[in-house]
């Protein structure tokens, strides 16, 4: 049995969760989209590298995450509790914000590429320009009118890869006969190699090799739930072999030397082989230099994450807690504070700070004072919680 509280783990798949904030407010300052959508007159190639980045580990870190810390809850709880518990954090709460959340997101949304299209600023769309945006949106290949989950896809993928528990389990089940040689081998930096080849091999469908979803409700993208389905199965069966997570903790300034260089290289590669030229030697590098790059910067941040955050502290306990609730919120705060700020003429540094900024306090203040104490927190948490302020807690103890 697993007793070890993984306290750095939690913090960085909580972490993961809220860059979202920072990844979204980006969107609306993009110089190239990746998807052909109007964005804020103030642009800046800064955020297209800054998205870019924040995309190429993000919810790979987080649900290989999941599959680890479901491995734990299984041990801990036996597989039928799982899927109960499952069933009740994560179904039921997708299900619930999609008729409360999303509506809001897709109104807000809706405001600001109106706004950002025409000029316009009223809250409430005019149909005539929403119309007119629709037909344009359509013909240049975005997907407009299929209703999707938007920023809550991830609870509808976690909710697939819990069907592969038993599989997870039958893995771990037959690297038993050679678990010694798999730990030794585990405890080689070189592991990554195999990994990265896997995930490079999985981003082939993709045009300079960076995952773009295209998710309809209810239909996931297949490329898509394969390529982040291995991370939620490494990640499951990593459980097993946990002590070998200390070699990415020993390796740390190894992973960031190697970031520090991969990259830019990577970045370089995929606007090579955007294009879509077919040039094959062209994106056979782009897939690797990311597919390589996404498990070094998975290994940096989870090394990181146990080398120097794996304690009990009021700050990773608060963002534990937190980060679920401010993930479900954050979209709508952003789309508001992106169509507040586009009237204004001023840096997209500025805006992007301002954006972030409130959505972050916003959904921050509303846990703190709203949630936390509430039904909510039992119905996301499965208990009310009662936690201070961070920095209270800590003057308190002095």
């Amino acid at each position: 049995m697993d007793e070890r509280r993984y306290y750095g783990l939690d913090a960085l798949r909580g972490t993961m969760m809220m860059l979202g904030i920072a990844l979204h407010a980006a969107m609306f300052y993009l110089v190239d989209p990746p998807t052909p959508v109007p964005t804020d007159p103030n642009t800046s190639i800064v955020f297209d590298h800054l998205f870019y980045f924040i995309h190429s580990f993000r919810m790979q870190a987080f649900f290989f995450l999941a599959g680890f810390f479901t491995a734990l809850l299984v041990m801990k709880r036996g597989l039928q509790a799982t899927y109960r518990d499952r069933f009740k954090r994560i179904f039921v709460p997708m299900i619930v914000a999609s008729v409360t959340i999303l509506p809001v997101t897709g109104l807000l949304m809706a405001d600001f590429f109106v706004s950002a299209r025409f000029g316009t600023h009223q809250l409430i769309p005019d149909v005539g320009h929403l119309k007119v945006l629709i037909q344009e949106l359509t013909a240049n290949g975005v997907q407009v009118g299929e209703p999707t989950l938007g920023h809550l896809w991830f609870l509808e993928y976690l909710c697939i890869f819990y069907l592969l528990i038993p599989l997870c389990r039958a893995i771990v089940k037959w690297s038993l006969p050679v678990e010694d040689r798999i730990r030794r081998w585990l405890d080689s930096p070189y592991v990554l190699g195999p990994m990265s080849l896997l995930t490079s091999a999985l981003l082939w469908p993709f045009a300079g090799g960076v995952l773009v979803l295209e998710n309809t409700l209810l239909v996931p993208h297949l490329p898509s739930l394969v390529y982040f389905g291995s991370f939620f199965v490494l990640g499951y069966v990593a459980h097993h072999y946990r002590d070998c997570l200390n070699m990415l903790a020993r390796n740390v300034f190894v992973w960031a030397t190697i970031a520090l260089v991969l990259f830019p290289v990577a970045r370089v590669a995929s606007l090579l082989d955007a294009g879509g030229d077919g040039n094959i030697y062209r994106h056979v590098f782009a897939a690797l230099a990311n597919g390589t790059c996404t498990w070094i910067l998975i290994a940096l941040f989870v090394g990181t994450a146990l080398r120097l955050f794996d304690r009990d502290s009021p700050w990773v306990q608060y963002l534990s807690q937190a980060a679920y609730w401010v993930f479900l919120v954050h979209l709508p705060l952003v789309a508001f504070a992106g169509w507040w700020l586009i009237q204004f003429d001023i840096p997209a540094v500025v805006k992007f700070l301002l954006n972030s900024g409130f959505a972050t306090f916003v959904a921050f203040w509303t846990f703190q004072q709203w949630v936390q104490r509430s039904w909510i927190s039992a119905f996301l948490h499965g208990r009310r919680l009662d936690l201070q302020w961070p920095w209270q807690v800590k003057s308190s103890a002095v």
